[in-house]
């Protein structure tokens, strides 16, 4: 009977444990049990940093035509450096050479005061070419720079075709 006794104060004492109010914990315990326990929650991650873009490399052509068709502009910008030729197949010749500036104006000079100044948007360089005391404005678009020597856009009706753009295929 001894064995009954305590098995029936053991359910007594389960009853009265199981079916209490459990006591607020202190507002510090939480933390403490976190940190007893090893919290299962993980720190929040970094915000992820985005590299810039790497400066453009390589070789980017552009060829073009005078807007009244008399010369053909050719560039030529590889790593920064920029070269262009302007040639209208009856003795207008010329190379002109300096450095890129990106969103804005390239200025590049050659001799005997030639000159090609131009900005470059959508692909397409826009500006002027000096050479001979006479200058042009001109439009180039981007071609395919794996080319070394751009094919010449056509020449226009009123001039004769001399054939070739004069690219000698040295610079």
């Amino acid at each position: 009977m001894a064995a009954v006794g305590a098995v029936a104060a053991g359910a007594a004492t389960a009853n009265v444990v199981l079916t209490a109010e459990p006591e607020p914990l202190p507002a510090a315990a939480p933390a403490a049990v976190d940190q007893a326990a090893g919290s299962l929650a993980l720190p929040a991650a970094p915000a992820p940093t985005v590299a810039p873009a790497p400066a453009a490399t390589g070789t980017v052509a552009y060829t073009g035509r005078s807007t009244n068709g008399t010369v053909t502009v050719d560039s030529w910008v590889t790593d920064g450096a920029v070269k262009a030729y302007v040639c209208d197949n009856r003795g207008v010749e010329s190379w002109t050479t300096g450095t890129a500036t990106p969103s804005g104006t390239t200025r590049l000079t050659g001799k005997n005061g030639a000159e090609v100044v131009y900005t470059v948007a959508d692909g397409v360089a826009t500006g002027t070419a000096r050479a001979d005391v006479r200058s042009w404005e001109f439009t180039a678009a981007r071609t395919d720079a794996s080319d070394p020597a751009p094919a010449p856009a056509p020449a226009p009706a009123e001039a004769p075709a001399t054939g070739g753009s004069g690219y000698g295929g040295g610079y």
